[in-house]
């Protein structure tokens, strides 16, 4: 048509996010903008939804895996009836010690992958979000070789696991950390906010079972 010009939209990717345990989507969600995002999510079930909720975020890779370090396909899954507890760490859900003792779940089989297979495929993460109900130390442990800045999730009442999962970045390369309570989920800390290892590990020990949880912050 006369006087018509073809538009060409040109989208800047600032960086590449890894959101493991996207469960619905609200990370991914709220840090779309200008970036590209591989969210992953363990349960068959939730993730359904998830794909209904990201239909019109074209910048967000959808997988349905739990990420671990097993060496099987498979992996027993623990999806709870209210879908934001869903593990692949039984206690989590069965525990004295947890705070969600009690929720109830159903058995289900979900499909494995790895940091270093997502890594390989996708490439190295600016951001490597996780928040998987428990399961961080087996899905920490599915990377072996330092990528961007990792937050995941931390409960008080599992301690040693984050303390485990910290010791493993540690020996990754990862120097700086940073203990974050609560979640907002486009919160990022400044340089200034982090400290060294001995330090978090000394937070970690002031916190209350059952009542404090947040994010642990590395780089």
């Amino acid at each position: 048509m006369s006087g018509m010009k073809n538009i060409i939209i040109i989208i800047i990717i600032n960086m590449l996010l890894f959101d493991i345990g996207a469960n619905i989507g609200l990370w991914s969600i709220a840090n779309y903008e200008n970036n590209k995002i591989i969210a992953l999510e363990a349960s068959p079930i939730t993730y359904e939804t998830l794909k209904t909720n990201c239909l019109d975020y074209p910048n967000i890779t959808l997988l349905n895996y739990a990420v671990c370090d097993s060496p099987e396909q498979t992996i027993t899954f623990y999806h709870a009836d209210n879908s934001v507890f869903s593990t692949l760490n039984l206690d989590w859900l069965t525990s004295l010690n947890s705070r969600f003792c009690g929720e109830k779940y159903k058995q289900i089989t979900c499909r494995v992958i790895s940091l270093d297979k997502l890594v390989d495929t996708y490439g190295v993460p600016d951001l490597l979000k996780i928040d998987v109900e428990g399961g961080e130390f087996s899905c920490i442990k599915s990377l072996t070789k330092k990528v961007g800045v990792i937050c995941f999730e931390w409960a008080a009442e599992t301690n040693d696991i984050t303390k485990s999962c910290i010791n493993y970045l540690y020996e990754l390369g990862y120097r700086e950390f940073y203990l974050k309570y609560e979640d907002n989920y486009t919160y990022r800390p400044v340089d200034t906010d982090y400290y060294d290892i001995d330090s978090i590990m000394k937070y970690l020990e002031e916190t209350v079972s059952k009542r404090d949880w947040g994010m642990i912050w590395c780089k």
